[in-house]
């Protein structure tokens, strides 16, 4: 699992697992670096994990950062920008299609944060594509709702 490191958001609460249950990779925004990359590969290729969920949640506040940049120029201290930049582009998207504004545009700008790292994890990391062709792997994107305690697998 792919997530958030937003405590409001915590995978094995959401989905009433033990220790032991789920392999989890969390950082602010469910992003993909370097480091949250190679623990997925170790799970899938070494541990034999068959399913990746990259899960959203609702009011995001990485996301809502990178909206910010997009929208204000917002610039943020330290390692925060370069943390919220691959966030940027689902920002955009969000921000130039559909008229979303407030909670509706940070909302769209969640989901398509997850699916653009459920399609690069799928078309764009070689060491995933055999295990997704042998029908080994399946990779699917998700959004938590703090409010109602939802899961909605929106990218299947």
């Amino acid at each position: 699992m792919l997530g958030c490191s937003d405590s409001r958001v915590s995978p094995e609460l959401l989905f009433n697992t033990g220790l032991g249950e789920l392999f989890i990779v969390r950082n602010a925004g469910n992003t993909i670096d370097t480091v949250a990359l190679g623990s997925i590969q170790y799970g899938v290729l070494v541990l034999g994990a068959p399913l990746i969920v990259v899960l959203g949640h609702q009011r995001c506040g990485a996301v809502e950062a990178a909206l910010s940049v997009v929208q204000k120029n917002a610039t943020f201290p330290g390692s925060i920008g370069q943390m919220i930049e691959p966030i940027i582009p689902a920002a955009l998207k969000a921000s130039s299609t559909g008229g979303f504004k407030g909670d509706a545009l940070l909302d769209a700008a969640v989901r398509e944060n997850v699916r653009r790292s459920v399609d690069r994890l799928r078309n764009s990391e070689p060491s995933l594509i055999q295990p997704l062709r042998a029908g080994k792997l399946k990779i699917v994107g998700a959004r938590y709702d703090l409010d109602d305690g939802r899961v909605d697998f929106f990218v299947e």
